[in-house]
């Protein structure tokens, strides 16, 4: 398998009908309705970062073909904070 470089940030992250304990990774305020990877992706180009969408389903809803968005950030970040700031960029978005 080739390692890419950026993080694998799926579409589950973000929704509002998702629990925490499925996967979602953001608190409820910040999380959006029917979130997509072409949503993601647009919000993350509008941090001025990388995004390329890529097929696939999250393990923990393997039925679900989102997609995923590997995103590249223009600086050092941690998981956690790239995935808030695409969250916020969600709802601005809204």
């Amino acid at each position: 398998m080739i390692k890419k470089k950026g993080y694998m940030i799926w579409p589950i992250y973000f929704d509002n009908s998702a629990s925490r304990s499925i996967c979602r990774k953001v608190p409820l305020k910040l999380a959006v309705k029917n979130p997509t990877a072409e949503k993601i992706a647009s919000a993350a180009k509008k941090l001025g970062w990388k995004a390329e969408i890529e097929e696939g389903s999250h393990p923990a809803v393997w039925w679900q073909k989102t997609g995923r968005v590997i995103v590249e950030p223009n600086k050092p970040m941690k998981k956690s904070e790239v995935i808030k700031m695409i969250a916020l960029k969600l709802r601005e978005m809204r």
